[in-house]
């Protein structure tokens, strides 16, 4: 299968990508929406891709999806390897078999689950849990003011795919990144998920700007919200 995204970015440059030759990041997803089977979203694929844009002027990307399909993924790794990747940023459908054919001397860095063998890994503390799809933070926090569910489970999507983001540009410059903790031996940045109810969910999603009171509280919910004062 042929990379759904090929980009050649040209936005300000972080000190470290400053070699003429293009510097190319493969992006080689389980799903390309960055979902877990059931739907559940973990990544953002565009935060990711912009962030890197926004760090490295002469960066190629190129997004690889294996649809879910162990073997689509392991071909598509060997397809980066051969057009000669400088980082290969891996959400794996199977990491064994992904780490049986990245060498020693190419750089990986894990996403969502750790590849054997990689620099670094951007994560869930709780591994990759069994999420059930929900649809957008905003579309579940309103079927929890309206009383249709009782919960919801936030994913820090945003600022897992930011630092992921960060990892893969440090290892492009060759200054990998500091601060993360340790999973598996491996420097690792591991993220919450949260149960938000009615009562933790301005203190969750509004507190951390994930969304505010004016767009929660719009349509149908608008009387719901003046009856539960919050707005």
């Amino acid at each position: 299968m042929r990379p759904l995204l090929a980009t050649l970015l040209a936005l300000p440059l972080l000190a470290g990508c400053t070699e003429p030759d293009t510097t190319t990041v493969a992006l080689l997803l389980a799903d390309e929406a960055g979902s877990t089977a059931r739907g559940a979203r973990i990544v953002d694929v565009e935060v990711l891709t912009d962030r890197i844009a926004s760090a490295c002027e002469e960066c190629e990307l190129e997004v690889y999806d294996a649809g879910g399909d162990a073997d689509e993924q392991v071909s598509q790794v060997r397809q980066a390897l051969a057009a000669e990747s400088d980082v290969l940023a891996v959400w794996p459908v199977d990491a064994a078999q992904v780490g049986e054919v990245v060498p020693e001397d190419v750089p990986v860095v894990s996403l969502v689950t750790l590849v054997p063998g990689s620099e670094q890994f951007v994560g869930l503390a709780e591994g990759e849990p069994d999420l059930p799809p929900q649809g957008t933070d905003l579309e579940a926090a309103r079927e929890v003011v309206l009383g249709k569910r009782k919960q919801m489970t936030f994913v820090p999507v945003r600022a897992l795919s930011e630092q992921a983001a960060d990892v893969v540009v440090g290892q492009l410059a060759e200054k990998p990144l500091t601060g993360g903790t340790e999973h598996e031996g491996v420097p690792s940045w591991l993220y919450e998920t949260t149960r938000v109810t009615l009562d933790t969910l301005t203190t969750v999603l509004v507190g951390q700007g994930v969304l505010d009171l004016e767009e929660l509280c719009q349509g149908r919910v608008a009387e719901r919200c003046t009856q539960l004062g919050l707005r």
